[in-house]
């Protein structure tokens, strides 16, 4: 068995596939394997890649296309590995990320879910800003990316990724249940892992429509009613924050939306004034 199995689910990722499998072969963990699920790719170039992928240590698994949560269930399922270490197809590792995951989860058998700090590439850069992780934060919404190292025992427990968050957020579900399970998680204060931005992904059409958003969301809360219920208060305090914050902006900036409107319409009448004179 593997120490640790990197799963790449794939669908039409181009050159792309190129740069995160060799990220993956190279890191420094011993014992590692890669396993990449081609789920129903349509481009050319992308079938050419993942044709090319001859490295013993690769093994491509093709399937109909059935989105990224099956993909990832059925490269864990291939996967020879007692941890697993997911990464997306246009995205990287640093080549220490897996060996220091994995140390930590070594030494604690509390730990659930390791991950890092990241830094973002492609059409923006710096390090990606994400809130520091807490269950309150979980409760609000998701702070720890897919690409984080967890146990393949742990997903066989909580029944793997759900399969009808076709769209997204399949991590986000996934991590609240090794969280109901009780596992800790711990952050490595490293940027070891590089997330690509695009203009156009997955992620910013699932954004750009509000009722998919909005079903995706309500499943996840549907799927994992025990842990809201046990953390309601998190809710609910959140909401009624915002709340208040909404009702000191409009306090604080109403009076300028007043002026705003009153010089809109002082400007309509000194136009319409100088049309009289004209």
């Amino acid at each position: 068995m593997s120490k640790v199995s990197i799963i790449i689910p794939c669908f039409n990722a181009g050159d792309q596939l190129i740069e995160a499998v060799q990220s993956a072969l190279a890191q420094t963990c011993p014992g590692l394997d890669v396993v990449v699920v081609n789920d129903g790719s349509t481009d050319a170039r992308t079938l050419e890649v993942l044709a090319g992928l001859t490295d013993p240590r690769v093994r491509v698994i093709h399937q109909a296309n059935a989105g990224p949560a099956a993909a990832r269930n059925r490269a864990v399922e291939a996967a020879t590995g007692e941890f697993i270490l997911p990464l997306d197809a246009d995205d990287k590792f640093d080549p220490t990320y897996a060996a220091k995951a994995l140390a930590v989860m070594q030494q604690r058998p509390d730990v659930g879910i390791v991950y890092c700090d990241a830094m973002k590439f492609g059409a923006a850069t710096g390090i990606w800003q994400l809130p520091a992780y807490s269950v309150r934060e979980m409760v609000i919404d998701n702070v720890i990316f897919c690409s984080s190292l967890f146990r393949k025992a742990d997903w066989a427990a909580v029944g793997g990724y759900n399969e009808k968050l076709r769209h997204g957020m399949e991590d986000y579900a996934f991590w609240l249940k090794l969280i109901a399970l009780g596992r800790d998680v711990v952050k490595l204060q490293e940027p070891l892992f590089f997330y690509r931005i695009q203009a156009s992904s997955r992620t910013t059409r699932f954004m750009e429509d509000n009722s998919t958003v909005v079903a995706t969301y309500a499943e996840i809360f549907r799927s994992n009613l025990d842990f809201f219920a046990r953390h309601a208060e998190c809710l609910f305090e959140h909401r009624f924050r915002l709340y208040r914050d909404v009702d000191h902006f409009r306090h604080r900036y109403g009076k300028l939306d007043r002026v705003v409107e009153r010089s809109r319409w002082i400007k309509a009448a000194g136009r319409w004034l100088s049309g009289l004179v004209r």
